[in-house]
């Protein structure tokens, strides 16, 4: 299966519905797991469903709301547009919300600064600003088939990371890479919480570990959430390399990565 065939045969909609069949569902999830462009796509859809609470089954005519395929409009139709609309914009602005911090740094922030890696016009509040992490989104993905021991110990320990208990979360992930060393989303969100409870360079270990196995769509976020450790060691220099290599890949996190750098070269 490739992209072609998830466009044509209107793939990622079936698979929202839960409407393949066990085969093709298999080999659907086998695509987008090395897929960036269609694994952000089913992180975007899972995302809106989260948001709205359910996950509703539409007419076919109903659904082209989301697709973008001609209909007519009836007031129904037009429910289910604005309906999807507000989910779009709930995790839209979820993503947006590190952004707007990044502009609206904290009067009172105190970070020291080293005067060896940083340019001397960047004030610590600023740096601090830069510097702050959320929580990578994560949308809980069923896979078809039995549950290996790896996956299951990921599972248990991500219901820690969505009720924001990351250090409770840091023991389940550890025996999951160790399980599965080579599955990126494991290796990645073990290095989110290493960050997210100030355990930095355990962070950056778990985040080059990713960026390592291949996986497109990790890869861009673990160059990223480097950066952002770099920045909280004060390494500027070591930060703008890894945001750079965040843009290179031309992702999600491409926009973000150059409104730091932008900032921190004072422009």
């Amino acid at each position: 299966m490739d992209c072609k065939d998830v466009e044509e045969r209107d793939i990622l909609e079936q698979y929202l519905l839960d409407r393949l069949t066990d085969s093709e569902r298999d080999e659907f999830e086998k695509h987008y797991f090395e897929c960036a462009s269609c694994f952000s796509r089913i992180q975007t859809g899972l995302a809106v469903q989260a948001g709205l609470g359910r996950q509703p089954e539409l007419p076919a005519k109903t659904r082209a709301v989301f697709w973008g395929r001609p209909w007519s409009w009836t007031p129904a139709f037009v429910s289910v547009a604005l309906l999807f609309a507000l989910g779009i914009w709930w995790y839209a602005a979820r993503n947006s919300q590190s952004s707007q911090q990044v502009s609206s740094p904290s009067p009172n922030a105190n970070l020291p600064v080293s005067g060896q890696s940083q340019p001397p016009a960047l004030a610590a509040a600023t740096l601090e600003a830069l510097a702050r992490v959320e929580p990578p989104p994560y949308a809980p993905v069923v896979l078809r088939g039995a549950e290996d021991e790896a996956q299951a110990t990921f599972r248990k320990a991500m219901q820690y990371y969505l009720k924001g208990e990351y250090a409770k979360a840091i023991p389940g992930l550890r025996a999951a890479v160790k399980a599965s060393p080579l599955i990126a989303r494991f290796n990645f969100y073990l290095g989110a919480c290493y960050l997210l409870t100030e355990q930095t360079d355990s962070a950056i270990a778990s985040f080059r570990k990713t960026v390592s196995i291949g996986v497109p769509s990790y890869s861009e976020l673990a160059h990223f959430y480097i950066a952002k450790a770099y920045l909280r060691k004060n390494d500027i220099t070591t930060a703008e390399e890894e945001l750079q290599e965040t843009v290179g890949l031309h992702a999600s996190k491409e926009a973000e990565a150059q409104q730091i750098l932008r900032q921190l070269s004072g422009k």
